[in-house]
């Protein structure tokens, strides 16, 4: 049931992060779960709420994504998944604004998702807007 995988290059190793429904999240895997009314929200180490076809609350966002990034770097070796619904549009913008904290997403951070993710990963164009002001905002001197 997961939508795909994505290998994040971090700190010279790749990091593996499954996406798909929260609800689908691999066992043993330390998740991020953007969808409330998740059947297994409770399981998630980091949770943020975000509607559907939503946007998240920026800082929230950073918050929880800064968390993930000094797990991923703690544990790299660990197995890590990202979630909401169906884990293509919310999953798929924590995915990308995970990348570009990383300093992994090269070019344009939306294109760069779906090539290395789902071609279908970030489903609106709010959703577009947002991950591309992201970007700029964590680029910014």
């Amino acid at each position: 049931m997961l939508c795909g995988r994505l290998e994040l290059p971090l700190d010279g190793r790749l990091i593996n992060i499954s996406g798909g429904p929260f609800d689908g999240m691999p066992a043993g895997a330390r998740g991020l779960c953007l969808d409330a009314s998740a059947a297994r929200v409770a399981e998630a180490e980091w949770q943020l709420d975000v509607p559907d076809f939503g946007l998240p609350d920026e800082a929230g966002l950073r918050t929880v994504l800064a968390g993930m990034l000094a797990a991923m770097r703690a544990a790299p070796d660990g197995a890590y998944h990202i979630g909401c619904k169906a884990g293509l549009g919310r999953t798929g913008t924590a995915m990308a604004c995970l990348a570009i904290l990383a300093g992994a997403a090269e070019g344009d951070p939306v294109a760069w998702l779906r090539a290395a993710y789902n071609a279908e990963a970030i489903e609106t164009t709010a959703q577009e807007e947002f991950v591309r002001c992201f970007a700029r905002v964590a680029s910014a001197p």
